[in-house]
């Protein structure tokens, strides 16, 4: 692909990765003025409501956007999973953006997701099934597709002695995929001296080796050396860009012309002005580069090694299984394969993989976990081990996790009887945050009748527990145990978005339940009084009367369905 053949970059310049972090300010029209675009992950506004999306729509009226997946998993070998991308697509189509980007790895196997950025192996029969791949994602997506160069601290088939060589068969597999799917390249110059680093081999070296017509658009980020995972340089996101990457971005630049530039920053993220001031030394040696520019060069690409190490669904599988800590039975990793890669790195994998699996859980269920203590650990490896995550959306592990844990924490002394009505609570607590929103039917009245269906917030649900857990204080270093009373709660978000908790009588929880499926109203009364065993009478009519009023009151009951709706 000629330079003059590239797809329009959209914005050029550096922008920076929009993040939970500073959403609000940069929604708000509060960010400094340095910073002109930003870059959104669609995973983590999917199946979203409340503010999230409002935020998101905030930004995207105010800035261009450019998107970045996380889990397609491209080199997988199951098939593409058609729900997400058309889920993705739609996220796309609504934010008008007319691109998108993700990884160069696999991510799942087995029906199990990772959620880590997985390396292939540089056996050149994948080629043609993943090209295969991408371009039935491309046309899935409705749009052009750019992949990413993934840092990796080792691959199935190379020994550490040959980190070097594989280095430069990593990038030359992945100059063939890109050429042969006609899909762009998103080039992270951070991850190249992360590889180099890790690996001994030269990053400019690495660079002259791509076709840089094939560039569409550049990460930048900061990597950190960490002692405990092999002394290795990890992509961390969790520090500022060093000098060095500076450099590999400013020399792609120099070749490449205007692109646009992404600083990632998703650990020990500092203030949005910092933020603001590193994008500003980025964008004065980007500016720098555009006006000193280089000659490409003749490409330094050497033939990669061939390897043949077998069927890549058995890779992944036995890859996997060490991940997990569960068995790789006889499909599993080809013994040369891991004996080569050797154990070290596949440990460093597991770790990465079960550390941000345990910083989830911590971060979504934190008085939960807290309370599980040291056995925290061993819930979650457990669940690894014999379940694992299913879901491409992070925060959707949570309700995987809470299925499968709360039932064995029945039979466990060491589990408070209450800790798995507090899971749900925690759960609940942020299901009602991400509820999507719900338009009301045209039609909908105001005026309730007895024989009508009503319209409910689209966040609100009821929840049981068998202990009084809303009557815990929310310090996640208390350790005080709620009653054990039965308690019926209605979990709603009110119009600035908070998430609250109404208790609620027997009767009224009944009654509300039945309500929210649909019910008519006069059906409700009844079927609730009798599953609580009490008789609708006057007195009990007025209370439901005045429960009504204060949901409208709360913005939780909207109103009456049409009549079209209420037959």
């Amino acid at each position: 692909m000629a330079a003059s053949e590239r797809p329009a970059p959209g914005p050029t310049g550096v922008g920076l990765g929009l993040r939970w972090a500073f959403i609000d300010e940069v929604a708000a029209g509060d960010a400094p003025a340095a910073l002109r675009f930003f870059e959104v992950s669609p995973e983590n506004y999917l199946r979203r409501g409340g503010h999230f999306p409002a935020a998101l729509a905030a930004v995207a009226a105010r800035y261009p956007l450019l998107s970045h997946g996380l889990m397609l998993g491209i080199g997988g070998d199951e098939p593409l999973d058609r729900a997400y991308l058309a889920q993705v697509r739609a996220l796309l189509d609504e934010l008008g953006l007319d691109r998108h980007s993700d990884h160069l790895c696999w991510t799942t196997i087995d029906g199990r997701c990772l959620h880590d950025l997985l390396p292939l192996p540089t056996d050149r029969a994948i080629v043609g099934p993943l090209v295969d791949r991408i371009r039935r994602a491309q046309d899935l997506f409705g749009r052009p597709l750019a992949l990413e160069n993934i840092s990796y601290y080792g691959a199935p088939g190379w020994s550490p002695a040959d980190a070097a060589t594989m280095g430069f068969a990593e990038r030359d597999l992945l100059c063939e995929v890109i050429d042969r799917a006609g899909c762009g390249l998103l080039l992270d110059v951070n991850n190249v001296l992360v590889n180099a680093t890790n690996h001994g081999f030269d990053p400019l070296a690495y660079l002259r080796g791509l076709d840089l017509d094939r560039v569409v658009q550049l990460h930048v980020a900061g990597g950190e050396r960490i002692s405990r995972l092999a002394d290795l340089v990890i992509d961390t996101h969790g520090a500022a860009v060093p000098p060095e990457v500076v450099s590999l971005m400013s020399w792609v630049i120099a070749r490449t012309g205007p692109l646009p530039v992404i600083y990632e920053r998703d650990n020990k993220i500092p203030a949005l002005a910092e933020l603001a001031r590193e994008v500003e030394h980025l964008q004065a040696a980007y500016d720098a580069a555009l006006a000193a520019p280089a000659a490409a060069g003749a490409l330094a690409r050497e033939p990669a090694r061939a390897q043949d190490l077998g069927e890549l669904a058995a890779i992944q599988r036995g890859f996997a299984a060490h991940l997990i800590g569960a068995p790789a039975g006889d499909g599993g990793l080809l013994p040369e394969a891991l004996e080569a890669m050797g154990r070290e790195r596949l440990d460093v994998y597991r770790e990465l993989v079960r550390g941000s699996l345990h910083r989830l859980l911590g971060d979504l269920l934190p008085r939960t976990v807290a309370r599980l203590g040291e056995d925290a650990e061993r819930w979650i490896d457990a669940w690894l081990a014999e379940l694992g995550p299913r879901s491409r959306v992070l925060r959707e592990l949570v309700d995987e996790w809470i299925a499968w844990a709360t039932p064995r924490w029945s039979g466990d002394p060491r589990v408070a009887p209450y800790l798995a009505d507090l899971a749900r609570h925690e759960a609940i607590e942020r299901a009602v945050a991400a509820a999507p929103a719900r338009d009301d039917p045209p039609g909908m009245s105001e005026r309730f009748a007895i024989d009508a269906r009503l319209v409910f917030d689209a966040s609100a649900r009821i929840a049981r527990y068998d202990h009084a857990i809303h009557t815990l204080p929310e310090d996640e270093d208390d350790r005080s145990a709620p009653p054990a009373i039965p308690t019926a709660l209605l979990v709603y978000r009110d119009r600035d978005h908070r998430v609250r908790f109404l208790e609620l009588s027997l009767l009224a929880a009944a009654v509300v339940e039945r309500l929210l499926d649909g019910a008519r109203v006069v059906d409700a009364l009844q079927a609730g009084a009798a599953a609580v065993g009490e008789p609708v009478d006057d007195e009990r009519l007025a209370r439901m009367s005045r429960l009504l009023a204060d949901l409208a009151e709360r913005g939780i009951l909207r109103g009456a369905a049409p009549a079209s709706a209420a037959g």
